[in-house]
């Protein structure tokens, strides 16, 4: 249910299982954990896309997880699914989501993590737990970084879907393509972060954790030493002599 190919350097993590609208189950959960974790370690992925079997991204959390949890089912639960958003957000590789249908709780929360979010005319985001009287949690938190705190609490707490093209408005989607270029438009989009030299590009991405999570002067320090150690290597040097001898 959970599966990944690897194309031309580019890893796919799918998400297959069309007849409940993708929706997730523990050991679905736990396989994008692993999938994802793998992906970011490999040194030869270049970029990483999770997609999707059709017509539909992913409904979210499979109910029947819910109907039968337990805390410590659902601690367990939680906690993958953390996880797998943490393996994203910590990918040293640029890392898309290709987004259709319906993209709901979970996986929103997947896409949050992402990089870059692409999708479908007419695709339907929404965080619904509130209506199953939970919270939303983990990546939830991101919502408010993308789309802003009035936007994210109208999101999270009313429980209702906003189309991709509100979603587009709001800054919580980079791209709104037909669906048959979904792929295509992900590929774009890593293809012009991996033309760029890879370890700065696991900086930047470093920084951005950074950026989130540190105080304001620690970050900026944390910036500083990044670049600082970046020229150790000597790529900067080479790329800024190529630079100058193509004037």
């Amino acid at each position: 249910m959970i599966r990944t190919e690897r194309v031309d350097g580019v890893a796919f993590v799918w998400i297959d299982r069309p007849a409940k609208r993708n929706a997730l189950t523990l050991a679905m959960v736990e396989g994008l954990r692993d999938e994802l974790g793998r992906a970011g370690e490999d040194a030869s992925v270049r970029g990483v896309v999770v997609t999707d079997a059709p017509p539909s991204t992913c409904a979210g959390i499979d109910l029947a997880e819910f109907a039968e949890g337990t805390p410590d089912r659902i601690r367990g639960l939680i906690d993958a699914l953390g996880d797998a958003c943490g393996a994203v957000r910590r990918c040293p590789r640029p890392v898309a989501m290709a987004i259709q249908g319906h993209c709901f709780g979970a996986a929103l929360e997947l896409a949050c993590a992402c990089d870059f979010r692409v999708a479908a005319p007419g695709t339907l985001l929404a965080m619904p737990e509130v209506r199953l009287g939970i919270p939303s949690v983990i990546e939830a938190a991101l919502i408010e970084r993308h789309v802003g705190a009035g936007r994210a609490r109208e999101l999270i707490l009313t429980a209702e879907p906003v189309t991709a093209e509100v979603a587009l408005a709001w800054g919580l989607l980079n791209r709104i393509v037909p669906e048959d270029h979904l792929l295509d438009a992900c590929l774009e989009l890593l293809g012009a972060v991996a033309r760029h030299d890879l370890a700065a590009i696991g900086r930047q991405k470093g920084l951005f954790s950074d950026w989130e999570n540190l105080p304001l002067d620690e970050a900026i320090e944390r910036s500083k030493e990044a670049l600082v150690a970046s020229f150790a290597g000597g790529v900067p040097q080479r790329l800024a002599k190529e630079r100058l001898r193509s004037r």
